[in-house]
């Protein structure tokens, strides 16, 4: 009777603990969850912002007079003809002409509209040359290749490219003289 007397204790002890063992998480459940969701937002996992700027790449090909001058590459926001003058630019950049191909980055520029000129000023006077007609005297290039027309440089609508990732590489701009 002892044997049978112990089995049914230890059956009941067991019980017990199991109970109890239930009983305490079922008690502390809400409290270990708090303080997991604040761990978590303390230390947790970070979300990345998006990105909202980047680098637009420049590939400039057909330079002539290597050596000569220097090249002035303009980047602009909007505005009516893309006129190659510092003045209005939105970001240059002046280098030597080290080559007949140049890329030239514009780093950490917003996303967004823009335009590019590219200016070959052989005199370093940092301004278009033209003859008594208007007509430039130095090579220049333009965004998408653009070329103006009887009445002026390239329009807007017709250089302008869109910006929005880490790296906006270009079309290769082809330097060009009004003779070509």
């Amino acid at each position: 009777a002892s044997d049978v007397y112990k089995r049914q204790v230890m059956r009941s002890d067991s019980s017990q603990t199991l109970v109890s063992v239930f009983s305490m998480i079922y008690r502390f459940t809400p409290f270990v969850l708090c303080v997991g969701l604040i761990m978590s937002a303390v230390v947790g996992v970070e979300v990345s912002p998006r990105a909202t700027q980047g680098t637009i790449q420049v590939p400039i090909k057909n330079l002539q007079n290597v050596g000569r001058g220097q090249l002035i590459v303009l980047l602009f926001q909007r505005m009516k003809r893309v006129e190659p003058k510092i003045s209005r630019a939105y970001k240059s950049q002046i280098l030597s002409v080290s080559g007949k191909s140049m890329t030239v980055n514009f780093k950490n520029i917003p996303f967004g509209e823009y335009a590019v000129a590219v200016l070959h000023d052989m005199d370093k006077d940092r301004k278009l040359d033209t003859n008594f007609l208007g007509i430039p005297r130095e090579d220049l290039g333009c965004s998408n290749n653009a070329k103006g027309g009887p009445l002026g440089p390239p329009a807007w609508a017709k250089a302008r490219f869109r910006h929005d990732k880490a790296t906006s590489p270009l079309t290769p701009l082809k330097m060009w003289r009004v003779f070509d």
